[in-house]
């Protein structure tokens, strides 16, 4: 059964569990099974509390099955993807994220169970968002996937992120570096007042094998090969199981490999996504030093801008990104196919010059031809 009660604060003069007109924190208490699970319902007004008490009570733990909560709901998930699914650790690293927010949100709105959450509630958390429609999308995204998940083990019984309305995301954003600003960031790295070094071979790192800065950042030496060919950097596993391989240039991958380390760029006592953000943080004074407006991901745009002005095929680029699919790729990087096609046009007009030139000298002296 629940037992709803008041958990005094220190300052109160009240002691009773029931005190109905203090403003201190209520709490909810209950048992599965022997364990005694306790969590705050977000509310000082007894009355309040009283009435969730009950909706939750309709709402099942009185059935045979006792719901989930939605803190056991998502550790389950993610458990699922880490042993059992096998997903990519920055794409579980993702749904981390959304779920400490998930939690931190309806815990602060006192929601005990998973089951309690309906589309109104999650739009509302979809509002507190401040976030590009981009990377809005993809929140929903996985949001969707989690409650999808959720109501084909039956832990719920309908999906409230169904309704759920994608965000509309314009024409891409993606602008590269150009050629003369990377210059200027690689040699401002030499003077940079840090680890100029490492920042050095960091920049470098993106900028050659396209690798987001989330997963340049805690790259292993391991990850790092030499053959025949020459240097090349491990970029992913393929859901084949087969790795997906970069080539790098030697004096890049040399500038990586004498770092001491298990991890060139990460120390390994912080998590993942504390190293990626203390390494923005470098880079925005780096950008700042060097006068360039600019953001860490525009080395990633660069790379791709490279490889297609170069004539590699959109497919290959969409590999080496790791992109879902090609239309992702097509959709931020067709404006460089375009200009790869104006340099083809205008190289093949030149031509007809040069064969007008040589028609000219032709005629002219028909005895040198």
């Amino acid at each position: 059964m629940l037992v709803v009660h008041r958990r005094h604060i220190q300052a109160c003069p009240h002691q009773s569990r029931t005190y109905k007109k203090c403003l201190c924190p209520i709490w909810l208490d209950w048992r599965i099974g022997s364990k005694r699970v306790q969590k705050p319902m977000g509310t000082a007004d007894w009355q309040v509390a009283q009435l969730r008490a009950r909706e939750i009570e309709a709402q099942g733990l009185q059935a045979n099955t006792v719901p989930l909560t939605l803190k056991q709901a998502t550790d389950r998930f993610v458990e699922d993807a880490e042993n059992g699914r096998g997903l990519q650790e920055p794409t579980v690293r993702k749904y981390k994220l959304l779920f400490r927010r998930l939690n931190d949100h309806f815990n602060g709105k006192g929601y005990v169970f998973l089951n309690q959450i309906t589309p109104d509630d999650l739009r509302e958390f979809r509002n507190t968002w401040k976030m590009s429609p981009r990377t809005a999308g993809k929140h929903i995204e996985r949001m969707k996937t989690f409650f999808k998940y959720a109501v084909d083990f039956e832990w719920i019984r309908t999906n409230p992120a169904k309704p759920i309305a994608m965000p509309k995301v314009g024409d891409s954003d993606a602008v590269p570096f150009a050629e003369d600003q990377v210059e200027t960031i690689l040699t401002t790295c030499d003077v940079y007042n840090g680890n100029a070094k490492r920042l050095k071979a960091l920049a470098e790192l993106m900028l050659w094998s396209g690798l987001r800065v989330g997963d340049a950042s805690t790259i292993t030496h391991q990850a790092f090969l030499k053959d025949n060919a020459g240097w090349k950097v491990r970029l992913r596993t393929a859901k084949t199981g087969t790795h997906v391989y970069c080539p790098i240039p030697t004096n890049v991958a040399k500038s990586i490999v004498c770092i001491p380390g298990k991890h060139p760029f990460w120390t390994g006592e912080s998590n993942a996504e504390d190293c990626a953000a203390s390494w923005r943080k470098a880079f925005a004074r780096l950008f700042k030093q060097a006068g360039i407006q600019g953001h860490i991901h525009q080395f990633r745009h660069t790379f791709a801008k490279r490889l297609l002005l170069s004539g590699t095929p959109m497919e290959t680029v969409s590999q080496l990104l790791g992109h879902r699919n090609i239309q992702v790729t097509q959709r931020s990087y067709n404006k460089w196919v375009a200009e790869r096609q104006a340099d083809l046009e205008a190289i093949v007009r030149n031509s007809w010059l040069r064969i007008g030139d040589v028609r000219k000298s032709t005629a002219k002296n028909p005895h040198k031809h």
